[in-house]
């Protein structure tokens, strides 16, 4: 059990009822539901300390936590519905699935890691904000919409079950690795997933076997490139929408400074990648 420290208002004034400033718990859970509100709680501060309480924080956490991960669920179960898949293929082996399958099993064996060693060491706040960011960050907004066309394509074949069988696996884990923070929306998705899928599953998450990390999967450097690519393509987009250059107008270059030959080998290697994302021709290294 953990305890929060105050609950203060979002400007740090103690809640009272005399200075009209109080969040009614009953109300809030009412509106928001449990597992949006501690989801909030939790990963907004670490709970022995004073919380600043700003319902707008809750509204957030439900459409870019919640909402992301609940979208990402539906576009898994839309196409898997469509083909019939349920898991029935034997697994396709590591080394026969594409770069981006391999780069995204990794992040999520390495968030296994993490968030074991966060709640093993009664850091809640942790262990919600790196969930967080592997669903918004990793999961929806670069493998998801990376290999949208490969749900959608006509042929029920390997490269198409190898993407379906990465993406339930993240989602089941996702689900695992929050029910302690979001016990009833995990458990749900969990539910989702697994009647399809598993015939001897658990019947609840809170009864299956917390997930473990496979450290064969983790490839620490196809992490750090993949990164370097999310990273390169995020600013280059912010520089265009500074510009007020839409990403439909194809650009001629964009020139980026590189620290050392490893940093220029991993730019290498996934500008291709950065080159679609951005709608550029060239990129040009500089190591002046």
């Amino acid at each position: 059990v953990v305890s929060n420290g105050l609950v203060l208002d979002k400007n740090g004034q103690k809640m009272s009822k005399r200075l009209g400033n109080a969040a009614d718990p009953f109300e809030t859970l009412g509106k928001y539901g449990a597992d949006a509100t501690r989801w909030y709680m939790v990963s907004n501060a670490n709970p022995w300390d004073n919380l600043k309480f700003d319902l707008d924080g809750i509204t957030e956490v439900q459409r870019k936590f919640f909402g992301t991960l609940y979208n990402t669920y539906s576009f898994f179960s839309l196409y898997a519905n469509v083909d019939g898949f349920t898991y029935s293929e034997a697994n396709i082996p590591l080394e026969e699935r594409p770069e981006i399958d391999r780069w995204v099993l990794s992040e999520l064996n390495t968030l296994i890691k993490d968030t074991t060693a966060f709640y093993e060491d009664y850091e809640p706040t942790k262990a919600a904000r790196a969930i967080t960011t592997f669903v918004t960050e990793n999961l929806s907004n670069w493998y998801v919409r990376l290999c949208r066309r490969r749900f959608w394509k006509g042929t029920y074949e390997k490269d198409k079950i190898a993407a379906y069988q990465t993406l339930y696996t993240c989602l089941k884990t996702v689900a695992q690795l929050g029910a302690p923070i979001a016990p009833f929306f995990m458990d749900q998705l969990y539910r989702d997933l697994t009647s399809v899928c598993e015939s001897d599953a658990s019947e609840s998450v809170h009864l299956s076997s917390f997930p473990k990390t496979d450290e064969s999967l983790i490839d620490s450097d196809l992490e750090d490139k993949m990164h370097k690519a999310q990273v390169i393509s995020s600013l280059t987009l912010s520089l265009r929408k500074k510009e007020s250059i839409k990403v439909r107008q194809p650009l001629q270059r964009i020139m980026i400074p590189v620290l050392d030959n490893k940093d220029k080998a991993q730019i290498e290697a996934i500008a291709d990648l950065v080159k679609s994302e951005v709608n550029v021709k060239e990129i040009e290294l500089i190591d002046d």
